[in-house]
């Protein structure tokens, strides 16, 4: 859903990977070993036309679109271990956390990723983010991920917020998609002047403290 000027929201809901952090290069590094740790070469540009994608439907479609009998359960687990031991370099994406750490403590937020839990548990610890959010909701949480509006329900749910209330801020096309079904107005942070969206209720956030 687009975002109107006017529109002032009740709850925030951050995308984890490329949203709120920089991290594809990490997670294309420890999923990438972990295929050729079974003799499988993953190209980059493939990968990153998937970005968004959870690791099961990531694999499932590696397997397919390369005609490739691999063992996905092993893949997985060993690509979140190798990403978990990377995670003490991931970055901020710097125009996101400065808004993040704006509205912290002023209405409620949450980080909603396709990542597992170990993954987002441990960049955030990375990054000294953790506890700017009320609530933290991970793949393993929901029935199908993201581009299902699953994760973002949950979400508002968990912050007693109507989903209509909330702004999602997200990166990918799976995560504006599963913003859009959930009926969540979108930002998306890949597009040029995205923060003027934000602008309107900054400026009421503003004002209701002074």
């Amino acid at each position: 859903m687009p975002v109107s000027p006017h529109f002032l929201p009740k709850a925030i809901l951050f995308d984890c990977d490329g949203t709120l952090l920089l991290t594809a290069d990490l997670h294309f590094e420890a999923i990438a070993e972990a295929a050729l740790a079974q003799g499988a070469d993953m190209p980059r540009d493939w990968y990153m036309s998937l970005t968004g994608l959870g690791r099961k439907d990531l694999f499932a479609h590696f397997t397919k679109d390369f005609g490739l009998s691999l063992d996905v359960p092993r893949l997985i687990q060993d690509s979140i271990a190798m990403t978990v031991a990377l995670a003490p370099r991931a970055t901020e994406n710097l125009a996101v956390t400065a808004l993040l750490r704006t509205v912290s403590g002023r209405m409620p937020l949450a980080l909603v990723t396709n990542s597992e839990a170990p993954i987002a548990t441990s960049f955030l610890a990375a990054t000294g983010l953790a506890d700017h959010f009320d609530t933290i909701v991970t793949v393993e949480e929901a029935q199908t991920p993201k581009p299902a509006p699953d994760l973002y329900l949950l979400a508002a749910g968990r912050l007693g917020m109507p989903i209509h209330l909330c702004l999602v801020l997200e990166d990918s096309a799976q995560g504006v998609e599963a913003a859009n079904r959930a009926g969540a107005p979108c930002l998306d942070v890949r597009e040029p002047g995205w923060a003027d969206g934000c602008k309107g209720f900054l400026k009421a956030l503003v004002t209701e403290v002074a």
